[in-house]
């Protein structure tokens, strides 16, 4: 969920940058970034005989189950919530703030590397490294737990051996933030699945939003868990 808390605790931390505090040769990706109904271009994954042979009906209980107890959604859920996603870019790090039941999201532009498997527990939001390549962004995740939504669009899901790679172009005069996903893992795609999505800047007036998730809501739970008929 987006609050103004979670960014006034990244602000607290020096996280929220303000556009001169990224570094003037690079683009600056803050704002507030949304996606409309032509903004997804998702071309269907070349899945391993273990991933094309999931339960659907059972994939799809486990994510009402994570929606249903406000569960932490995770990647990529998260980066398509259905809200507009907060970025702030600051010198050593991106902080990403959406609407859904999620941390904040932390790519670490310091110069880390992922940390051994050992040292990290995986999260739903995995560990992101970014690095610049001229005028893009890319930025390497691994780490991730199977919890949350772990819908993949395309096709798949998420698993503990899943890595995601993104790439980050502005484009028409920084009117577009073109984003490239690229999902290898060796337990659920045959090759390596890649989409794309193309998030439009939002006005400058737009403000963060809370967006409350209450598990102990009796009739929320009993609208989502009962068929239509039975109610």
């Amino acid at each position: 969920m987006r609050t103004p808390l979670i960014l006034s605790a990244f602000a607290a931390l020096g996280l929220v940058a303000t556009p001169q505090t990224a570094p003037a040769e690079h683009p600056d990706f803050s704002g507030f970034w949304e996606l409309r109904p032509d903004s997804r271009n998702i071309p269907p994954a070349s899945l391993t005989a273990w991933a094309a042979g999931l339960d659907k009906q059972a994939q799809a209980g486990k994510n009402l189950y994570a929606i249903r107890w406000c569960n932490h959604v995770g990647l990529p859920a998260m980066m398509d919530d259905g809200g507009p996603l907060d970025i702030r870019q600051g010198r050593y790090e991106i902080a990403i703030a959406g609407q859904s039941v999620s941390p904040g999201r932390h790519i670490y532009m310091d110069g880390r590397s992922q940390p051994s498997p050992d040292a990290f527990d995986p999260t739903t939001l995995g560990n992101s490294v970014g690095r610049w390549d001229n005028d893009a962004l890319t930025v390497d995740t691994t780490g991730f737990n199977d919890k949350g939504i772990t819908d993949i669009p395309g096709g798949g899901v998420r698993t503990a051996t899943s890595r995601l790679k993104e790439t980050w172009r502005l484009a028409g005069q920084g009117a577009h933030l073109e984003v490239t996903f690229t999902w290898t893992d060796p337990k659920v795609y045959a090759s390596p699945h890649t989409y794309s999505f193309r998030y439009e800047k939002a006005p400058a007036a737009t403000r963060a939003h809370e967006w409350f998730c209450d598990p102990a809501d009796a009739a929320r739970a009993k609208f989502l868990l009962d068929p239509p008929q039975s109610r």
